[in-house]
């Protein structure tokens, strides 16, 4: 029988050693922490580091560096109620997952509505992967109100007065983030519309926004996320006092 052959991976230097697990763990779709059909991968296309990190200590420690600083999280909570494979015991918002979270340098989160889950789970974990974690980059995006919703709340809805969105106001104020990003769908509340840009200046393209009888603004001939200024939206609708940085102090 021929003898066995085998390569020995650490013994490459750790530069080709880190191209090659980068290879093998950056994600060019972004990590999808709830699977569903908006943010749904083929099986192709899975990620399937866990095998890695199984290696051994070394290769958990290369690997795993590589893997929570250099991808993109993705965290969709637009579903009623968080789903509970992310809350439950080892999920990504539970106590058991604090210590992999707090890895995390870039999230993206999706949401539907501003609201006690976001107030209670949703905004402490990430105050927590900023405070004391690595999390630097921060992107909001809320996807559209649902018409029954509007029907209800009628169009003098002020949501950025409530609870849960000086939360998330907080969260987007928060020194230590590096980079910011809030954004709304094309079919938004109307108050959100002081805050986006001049689409039609910036895209060149012709575009349109209507206001419906419920506080519905619809934008047509543009790209379906529009950015909003959020230091705006800070200064005129956040309660609380600016965080300084110790270093700001000092100056």
């Amino acid at each position: 029988m021929p003898s066995a052959s085998y390569f020995r991976f650490f013994d490459l230097p750790a530069e080709l050693r880190t191209n090659i697990l980068s290879y093998l763990l950056i994600s060019r779709y972004g990590i999808v922490l709830y699977n569903c059909t908006l943010f749904g991968l083929t099986a192709t296309d899975r990620v399937t580091f866990l095998y890695i990190f199984l290696v051994n200590v070394q290769m958990y420690q290369e690997a795993s560096a590589i893997f929570y600083s250099r991808n993109r999280f993705i965290l969709n909570g637009q579903s009623h109620r968080l789903p509970g494979h992310l809350t439950k015991a080892g999920g990504f918002l539970s106590p058991q997952g604090r210590d992999a979270r707090r890895r995390v340098q870039t999230l993206s989160l999706y949401l539907t509505r501003v609201g006690g889950e976001f107030e209670n789970v949703l905004a402490p974990a990430i105050s927590d992967m900023i405070l004391s974690g690595s999390l630097r980059s921060l992107k909001i995006c809320l996807g559209p109100p649902s018409s029954q919703h509007a029907r209800i709340s009628g169009p003098n809805i002020n949501i950025m007065t409530t609870v849960p969105f000086q939360a998330l106001l907080d969260l987007l104020a928060d020194p230590d983030l590096q980079h910011v990003e809030l954004c709304v769908w094309k079919v938004h509340w109307s108050i959100f519309c002081r805050f986006h840009e001049n689409l039609e200046a910036s895209t060149k393209e012709k575009t349109s926004e209507t206001v419906d009888d419920h506080g519905l603004a619809t934008i047509r001939g543009h790209p379906d996320w529009i950015q909003l200024d959020w230091q705006a939206m800070i200064e005129n609708f956040r309660a609380g006092e600016r965080i300084l940085k110790i270093k700001d102090v000092d100056s």
